[in-house]
């Protein structure tokens, strides 16, 4: 009983916060500047938090140590798209700003419209939108009903529509539509700041935390030894793929359907395709 205070407390709290800012947000929306980007006054640092917490977020979460432990090491250096991904940014999003404030954009959609001087780019960015953001949407909400699974498991809430994975993600799902359509940008950006805090939090402490109950760094080499003893067919040469290279470094580049997918040459464009969600319109 104990757990499920805890959780219903910060889990109150945190959809309060959001909601909070989907009512605040739909007050101060009185344009379509307003709602779609905040009347252009949104802060440096609540758009470096907020754009933090939109590009890794539950699929880093959740997605990422849960690969690694799926398909091995070698997927963890695909941890560099915390890199690739940023630079896009970097490359991109000055030029929009600066042309939103020259121009009056308020969606890419009219910012290439107007470049290319048809109104097919429109219809072309929704598409494109479209096709991009609902599979990232669902890969973030699968995430959060797997992560509301896994807190509600050993509570009175267990067995219940809320403790599947689907319940979870519907009813996370709807109070992002209700901050989200209500407030627009201004209150996605505040939620996501908080969203940026919690997600950094956890991933250091969930990570000290879980080296804690290993025994230490020292302990966590020395499994990872033991296992390659008992498996050794889990360690593979990395130029030479007769096994799913599990704790080995990853190599350059496979010619044939052998051992594991994650090699260099993978990972990296991996991290380039993953350059588009914050270049995507």
């Amino acid at each position: 009983m104990e757990k499920l205070v805890w959780l219903l407390l910060f889990t109150v709290g945190y959809w309060s916060y959001c909601i909070f800012w989907g009512v605040k947000g739909a007050r101060r929306a009185k344009t379509a500047s307003d709602y779609f980007i905040a009347g252009r006054g949104i802060g440096l640092w609540v758009f470096v938090l907020a754009a933090t917490a939109t590009s890794f977020s539950g699929w880093t979460f959740v997605g990422h140590p849960g690969t690694i432990y799926n398909v091995g090491l070698p997927y963890a250096f695909a941890s560099f798209y915390a890199i690739t991904i940023p630079f896009s940014g970097v490359l991109f999003h000055k030029r929009q700003w600066l042309l939103g404030q020259r121009f009056g954009y308020i969606t890419p959609g009219e910012m290439f419209s107007d470049y290319y001087r048809t109104d097919a780019m429109r219809f072309l960015t929704v598409i494109v939108a479209l096709v991009f953001s609902v599979p990232y949407l669902g890969i973030q909400l699968k995430a959060s009903g797997l992560l509301f699974n896994r807190l509600t498991t050993g509570t009175p809430l267990e067995g219940t529509f809320i403790h599947s994975v689907e319940g979870g993600a519907i009813v996370l799902s709807v109070i992002v539509f209700i901050y989200v359509a209500s407030g627009g940008l201004r209150s996605v950006a505040y939620v996501d700041c908080a969203q940026c805090i919690l997600l950094a939090l956890g991933i250091v402490v969930l990570g000290f935390i879980a080296l804690d109950l290993v025994g230490g760094w020292t302990a966590f080499k020395g499994g990872l030894v033991g296992l390659a003893k008992q498996k050794p067919d889990m360690v593979a040469i990395p130029t030479r793929p007769e096994s799913d290279s599990f704790l080995e470094r990853v190599g350059t580049m496979f010619f044939d359907a052998q051992g594991g997918a994650w090699t260099g040459l993978m990972i990296l464009t991996y991290m380039f395709a993953l350059m588009g969600i914050q270049s995507a319109p």
